[in-house]
């Protein structure tokens, strides 16, 4: 049975000129299933979930794949989005059967597009060349057929409008927007993606997408001389068809109209007839009643173990060779790829030593110990949920669990669910300790809770005891409140509901209040989402500190919040974060300088920071992460202490849960952000929450917030009150970031033979750099560098990175480097390690004998090139590069990972087995694995990420 039907559709796909056929099996016999073909269709892509909820491939496959895949079939390593199933058939009353489809008949149309190749060569997008639909049979009178499979010719709007479009597809649309650049403008604006535009804004972006691809989509199939017919031309032959029929007979035929009329619209002539007669003629063509898969688990024997497999050796299923252009440069080292840039920075062109076999991987020097990653603290389970009458909260919760899911790549001790549910669908009596509930409500009617968190509300009031008897006090929630301040009476009335609601049910607040999303002032669920992101986050990181992999924090900026409305026990969540900072000061952070910054900070510099520290005596690895706590400087400190009226020697009279009270100095140095605004302004009872100048407040730094309420003569004076208002003062919070130096590099004389990299300068001072991007109001790389000259004191700690496993790499093995702007900074980290083992009198007959085997991807600024220039002079002169591509800033929007393709990114990792290694943005890490057509979980260790 599979043999013939294979041989018989490669006899109807005719080379491409498709000749429409069916193949029919015997009938079903009484009291028998009949025939049966597992496949949807005969030329099918897998489906595969993923770990994350994603899918790789085909969603309308997934469960078709686990079963195959469940009676024995392999998919390819590493697996990607274009994975050609094998048929499976059941003959009557046997078992199943596989067979590969042949090269011929599995052959794949690449998607291009006249005049928009290189982009469409990007999106790699693809599909099968004809559909022969496999699970279909019909009746005639009263005989059924169940298996005969049908093979014809594509309309171009099944593939550019459904296959690769529907949302519950392949969802391409948006990407193949984005590399169209219709939203290069909007990314102009700060908009990270298509779905943080208006509906209209969408809809016409989407409408220009799906032309375009729909275009491209046939005249891919024309190129391949593949049969195709093109919507317009088929609807007019099905009218022209149907009114002569209607002519010659008096009716018109049955016909079912989500098949005839794709949504072009008026476009389509076959739109404007309206509904067909829709009922089924004899005889009837319809799918069988059953499902083989379910048949197949109901008559599975026990002694089955994997399906008999059909190979021809002549017919393997095809795997295209992708072809890409490989950059040479006849064993020079290539300089920058644009012109302009050559002339700004002058690198060493040396000739790269040619690579032998049999090379032995050099020994991990005793001086660059790998630490020992501590045992992994308990899990944080992160579930999102929503509750809204429109579209906007579900938005918001949705690109909220896309950045979670980022956060969770870096910190292994954080998990987050798998999908984006309704506020219902919170199950009150499974709520456990660790577990982190996040929670984004718009407000309906009168400020009351939409219909889906209606019954959230409902069984939280009826016993909350009862509810949450096993988890009271142990679970932590933030609520995103999305309201419009034009109605001030009902603003944000749901948010302070299910609030309230939460903490009565023994819930701590994360944050300390929700925040007030405002819609009359953020019109997209990027920008409401953005300032509330800037708090959750690093307090995520908080709670994960013993995490080995600890991404560099984005939240360096300055967020400014609405009114809030805290529940009355705030201030006990206070003082159980202010303790754990105290804790954390005494045991874990230690005293560092801030001794240069190049160039010296201003607040018009668009560049990197090259900062360096002097740690003291402490021993740090290469590739570490340093958590910066950028402390207030003195002079802001006396400001803060005179508006409150206190002596800064004298300890606080809080008491802190299982530590000392600090005092009111040390508080306002080390425990709190000047910079930013309160948390709260419940202490402020004697003010109108509607007046003027309480608004005022909400917009100010909390220093320059305590001084004017000061003067003014607002400040309450009483030590009550003064508790209040330290509790009420933000957390500060410490930055995160990679090391961009290695002990044992210094660039003078560092090929002379009696080189000593004991004796380098960075070893003996225990000095370290890192970059710092600069960030509009950023606390550390604003306030902090600009307060004053260096040095500058600051706390510190370090962290093991999730790029330390580099460093036992073999030297021998190929390894792929893309980075972006201060992503540079461990990847200067480790270019020193490896240009010091180069200069080593002990390894360097070694190096010079070994293939240099990194291949460095760069997407920087113009003006960060002079910072990084030696290191990059002395890694060609080292010989420890394969090849050097960097893609400045420019006008055209082209990035790093656009220029991957050409440089031959896929063969080096797919087919000669390198690591990658990605230190960039969200955006440019996942335009790398669009590139490599895989995920970095399918890569495993291979994959090295860092995502700041």
């Amino acid at each position: 049975m599979a043999r013939e039907l294979v041989r018989n559709m490669c006899i109807a796909f005719n080379g491409g000129n498709v000749v429409p056929t069916v193949c029919i099996f015997p009938p079903r016999k009484t009291n028998s299933r009949g025939p049966m073909i597992w496949n949807h269709q005969i030329l099918e892509f897998a489906g595969y979930d993923m770990d994350d909820g994603s899918v790789l491939g085909d969603p309308a496959s997934v469960e078709l794949t686990k079963a195959i895949i469940g009676i024995g079939w392999q998919p390819p390593s590493p697996r990607s989005r274009w994975d050609l199933l094998p048929l499976v058939v059941m003959a009557d009353n046997d078992v199943p059967v596989m067979i590969e489809i042949p090269s011929d008949l599995g052959r794949q149309i690449h998607i291009r597009h006249p005049r928009h190749q290189a982009a469409f060569e990007k999106l790699d997008l693809r599909w099968v060349a004809a559909p022969a639909l496999a699970r279909l049979g019909f009746d005639i009178g009263g005989v059924q057929y169940t298996a005969a499979p049908f093979i014809g010719w594509f309309m171009d709007a099944e593939i550019g409008v459904r296959d690769l479009a529907d949302t519950f597809r392949y969802n391409t649309l948006p990407d193949v927007a984005k590399a169209l650049g219709l939203l290069d403008e909007h990314f102009k604006d700060g908009v990270e993606s298509l779905d943080d535009l208006p509906e209209y804004e969408r809809q016409c972006i989407l409408t220009q997408a799906q032309t375009e691809l729909t275009y491209a989509v046939y005249w891919s199939y024309q190129q391949a001389k593949v049969s195709m017919s093109d919507t317009l031309t088929a609807s007019m032959k099905w009218c022209r068809y149907d009114d002569d029929f209607k002519a010659k007979n008096g009716y018109r035929l049955p016909a079912d109209p989500y098949w005839l009329a794709p949504p072009q619209g008026s476009i389509i002539t076959v739109w404007h007839r309206g509904g067909a007669p829709n009922y089924q003629p004899k005889p009837m063509i319809c799918k069988h009643v059953q499902d083989p898969l379910k048949a197949w688990e109901r008559e599975k024997p026990q002694s089955f173990v994997t399906a008999k497999q059909l190979k021809d050796p002549d017919r393997k299923i095809h795997r295209p060779n992708l072809q890409c252009r490989t950059t040479t440069s006849d064993g020079i080292l290539p300089t920058w790829t644009e012109r302009h840039v050559h002339d700004s920075i002058a690198l060493t062109g040396q000739t790269l030593v040619e690579g032998t076999n049999g090379v032995q991987a050099l020994p991990v020097d005793e001086k660059f110990p790998i630490s020992l990653i501590d045992p992994m603290p308990p899990r944080l389970s992160v579930s999102i949920y929503f509750c809204s009458a429109g579209t906007f909260a579900e938005k918001v919760a949705l690109k909220l669990q896309l950045r979670l899911r980022d956060l969770a790549k870096i910190i292994p001790s954080v998990s987050v669910s798998s999908k984006v549910e309704c506020l219902n669908e919170l199950q009150l009596p499974s709520i456990c300790t660790n577990q982190i509930i996040l929670v984004v409500a718009s407000s309906t009617g009168q400020g009351e809770v939409p219909t889906n968190g209606g019954r959230f509300i409902a069984l939280s009031d009826e016993d909350p005891e009862k509810q949450l008897q096993s988890s009271r006090s142990s679970f932590r929630f933030a609520v995103f409140g999305n309201g419009d301040s034009r109605y001030a009476a009902t603003y944000n009335g749901a948010a302070v509901t299910i609030e309230r609601k939460l903490w009565r049910l023994g819930g701590l607040p994360l944050l300390g209040d929700f925040h007030q999303g405002d819609t009359a002032l953020q019109s997209t669920a990027l920008q409401a989402l953005n300032p509330w992101w800037a708090k959750l986050q690093p307090t995520l990181q908080d709670l994960a500190t013993q995490s080995p992999k600890l991404r560099r924090t984005i939240s360096d900026d300055l967020c400014t919040n609405g009114r809030m409305l805290p529940p009355s026990d705030i201030h006990t969540e206070a003082k159980s974060r202010f303790a754990s900072r105290s804790q954390q000061l005494h045991s874990d952070f230690h005293s560092a300088k801030v001794i240069s910054v190049n160039p010296p900070p201003r607040d018009d510099y668009q560049g990197t920071y090259l900062v360096t520290l002097d740690v003291g005596q402490m021993h740090y690895n290469d590739i570490d992460c340093i958590q910066l706590l950028p402390i207030n400087a003195p002079a802001k400190v006396r400001r803060a202490l005179r508006a409150l009226g206190v002596n800064g020697s004298t300890s606080m009279s809080t008491e802190f849960p299982d530590t000392k009270p600090p005092t009111y100095s040390s508080f306002l140095t080390e425990y709190i952000d000047l910079e930013s605004p309160f948390q709260t302004l419940d202490f402020l009872k004697h003010l109108d929450p509607t007046s003027e100048i309480y608004e005022k407040l909400h917009s100010l730094s909390c220093l320059t917030a305590l001084e004017h309420l000061n003067k003014s003569g607002l400040l309450p004076t009483s030590p009550e009150t003064t508790t209040s208002i330290l509790l009420s003062l933000p957390l500060l919070h410490p930055r995160t970031y990679s090391i961009a130096s290695s002990l044992s590099y210094h660039p003078t004389n560092l090929y002379s033979p009696s080189h000593d990299p004991s004796q380098n300068k960075n070893s003996a001072n225990n000095h370290l750099d890192i970059l710092v991007k600069p960030l509009p109001h950023g606390r550390f790389s604003q306030h902090f560098l600009s307060s004053t000259q260096p040095p500058l004191s600051l706390r510190y700690r370090l962290l093991p990175s999730a790029a330390s496993r580099l460093l036992a790499l073999p030297l021998t093995t190929p390894l792929v480097v893309v980075a972006t702007g201060a992503g540079f900074a461990p990847v200067r980290c480790l270019l020193q390690r490896r240009i010091a083992l180069a200069s080593s009198p002990s390894t360097l007959s070694s190096i010079q004998n070994a293939q240099a085997n990194i291949s460095l991807h760069l997407g920087l600024k113009p003006t960060d090139l002079p910072l990084f220039a030696p290191t990059l002079n002395d890694a060609a002169t080292a010989g420890i590069l394969t090849s050097l591509a960097i893609t400045p800033s420019n006008d055209a929007k082209v990035r790093v990972q656009d220029q991957l393709v050409e440089r031959g990114f896929r063969e080096m990792v797919k087919e000669k087995g390198a690591w990658v290694f990605v230190c960039s943005g969200v955006e440019c890490a996942r335009g790398v694995r669009e590139v490599l057509g895989c995920t970095g979980e399918e890569m495993g260790e291979r994959w090295v990420e860092e995502v700041f």
